[in-house]
């Protein structure tokens, strides 16, 4: 019971996340900035980058008063808050609104049964000094260190899955499989386990989970490469968001 009682305590614990005021179904715009102040739509005054790599917004009111924002320093005007986003050396303005439809409309996130059979046994390989090609939803490609490798089958198949490590050292994947586009959004994200110092580890599709971009086309996820995309379909995880009326 533990196994099923943990899985849906995550899976709560992510309808909980996407759902909230300030969460990813609420992101109404990405907006790159460069020196020349310029409108957002949705919010008052004119926003540019700074020397610094921070954002400056001016002529908010009727006083003309002006705000920074640098790091993850975070701003609200009126219900929507802003934040600091940056990819590649890149500055862009990111805008949360809780009254946007899509986050209202927010019901839940579909899903997969857990199944204890989607819990794979998998060898992993580090690969020291070899990087990987992310190519993001909107075309941007950058290189990325690549952690490893790791191998495992599937109905009698052998497979391998590239894995990176996050901004917090955890091995994370990206994968595709033959659900995307019909039971499940078009690709998936995927935590991993540190494997034993032998190698030995468990890929647990069962948590595999929707990428901010399923909540809201402003985010710009990475897309899986192209050896973490698979023809055989694997039923775990999370599907897809559902939006009531």
């Amino acid at each position: 019971m533990s196994f099923e009682k943990d899985w849906h305590d995550w899976h709560a614990s992510r309808e909980r996340y996407a759902g909230s005021e300030y969460g990813p179904a609420a992101l109404e715009s990405t907006n790159w900035l460069i020196e020349m102040p310029a409108a957002v739509d949705g919010i008052p005054g004119l926003w540019a980058l700074t020397e610094d790599g921070g954002i400056r917004g001016t002529d908010l009111g009727q006083a003309g008063e002006s705000v920074a924002l640098r790091g993850v320093q975070t701003l609200r005007l009126g219900r929507r808050e802003l934040r600091r986003f940056t990819r590649d050396g890149t500055v862009a303005l990111r805008v949360y609104n809780p009254g946007r439809p899509e986050r209202e409309r927010f019901s839940g996130i579909d899903a997969y049964r857990p199944d204890r059979a989607w819990r794979v046994e998998a060898t992993f390989e580090p690969t020291p000094g070899e990087k990987v090609t992310i190519t993001a939803v909107d075309g941007a490609a950058h290189e990325s260190p690549l952690a490893g490798r790791l191998s495992f089958s599937l109905r009698e198949k052998e497979y391998e899955l590239a894995v990176t490590r996050n901004a917090q050292g955890a091995l994370s994947a990206v994968f595709g499989d033959g659900t995307n586009g019909r039971e499940t959004y078009r690709f998936r994200f995927l935590p991993v386990d540190e494997p034993a110092a032998d190698g030995a580890a468990v890929i647990d599709f069962n948590r595999a989970y929707l990428p901010p971009c399923a909540f809201s086309d402003q985010f710009v996820c990475p897309l899986p490469p192209p050896g973490n995309r698979y023809t055989v379909p694997i039923r775990a995880g999370e599907r897809a968001v559902v939006l009531g009326r």
